[in-house]
């Protein structure tokens, strides 16, 4: 049986002014999983973070990290953990190496493996020559790259991170995605939060959907696109379809729903390989010219609309 690495129990955070941000929150990540959190904005992604860090408190319910409540015993339960979380004030006076020195001294790593670790997470992040320049002399890119370096320092079992590739151009993207994919194939727990739904498809094995403070699905990349229901066969057509042929189209038991577009058909289907093969088949038996036909499944944000809709979050 797994271990469970992260836990939340009826957590709940109700903020001053009134909003709930977040509602009886249960959610449960094993040692080794790299979960993705999506959900719109506000709707309460960053709570959590903030939670299982312990930079605010719940108003109600727990928080755990490997079985320890965060807010009882954050130090002992945090030692486990390497964070980034939105956008930290740094001193911008400093240098890379300057700050994980000190962050290094604050978790009472010795000096030798210090002086080593610093050298590798620069060189795993991509900025190994910027080691002894001011962080003032970084662009964003490089200081979301330091940020994630900080992250790592202490070779922590469990990394929770709030939009890792925030400010990174597309090489920076893919070299992040990288470091992650590799930290993970390390048996490392990941848990971060993205609004780039491609991103997150790329890099997780499971995705938690959160909406207005409730999770309304937790499972694996692949189950959620197996549980949609609907699939599209794009045709694009030499001529339009007659009336009679669209008629025909529409008697096909197998084709769930069609409709038609500047010479092109769209259908939507159960997504099984056998009754695409079939409803070619049907198409061409009645005279239709087909010029391409490209079977297209779900992708991880169209599910993500389906499920979350576009409805605003609370906060």
């Amino acid at each position: 049986m797994s271990k469970v690495v992260i836990e939340t129990s009826e957590l709940m955070k109700k903020y001053k002014n009134g909003v709930t941000a977040l509602q009886n929150l249960n959610l449960k990540i094993e040692e080794g999983d790299c979960v993705g959190y999506l959900g719109p904005n506000g709707a309460g992604k960053t709570t959590t973070i903030k939670i299982l860090t312990n930079l605010i408190k719940p108003t109600a319910g727990h928080a755990y990290i490997c079985g320890i409540d965060v807010n009882k015993k954050p130090k002992e339960a945090l030692r486990y953990v390497g964070a980034l979380v939105e956008l930290p004030g740094i001193y911008e006076y400093l240098t890379p190496h300057e700050l994980l020195t000190y962050l290094g001294k604050v978790r009472m790593m010795s000096k030798v493996n210090l002086n080593r670790r610093i050298k590798e997470v620069l060189r795993t992040v991509g900025i190994p020559a910027w080691e002894h320049k001011k962080v003032r002399s970084l662009s964003t890119g490089m200081r979301q790259r330091f940020l994630i370096a900080q992250a790592l320092l202490h070779n922590p079992e469990i990394l929770i991170m709030d939009e890792p590739v925030f400010g990174l151009d597309p090489k920076g993207m893919k070299d992040i995605r990288d470091v992650i994919k590799q930290l993970h194939k390390e048996n490392k727990t990941v848990f971060l939060s993205s609004h780039l739904l491609h991103e997150v498809s790329e890099i997780c094995t499971k995705v938690l959907l959160l909406n207005k403070g409730k999770i309304v699905s937790f499972d694996t990349v692949d189950n959620l696109t197996k549980m949609s229901k609907t699939h599209t066969i794009k045709i694009e057509l030499l001529k339009p379809p007659t009336k009679k042929q669209i008629a025909e189209i529409k008697l096909i038991k197998i084709i769930k729903d069609i409709n038609i577009a500047d010479g092109h058909l769209g259908i939507s289907f159960d997504g099984e390989r056998n009754t695409c093969s079939r409803i070619l088949t049907e198409l061409v038996s009645l005279g239709l010219k087909i010029v391409s036909y490209w079977p297209k499944s779900m992708t991880l944000e169209d599910i993500y609309i389906s499920i979350v809709g576009e409805e605003k979050g609370i906060g």
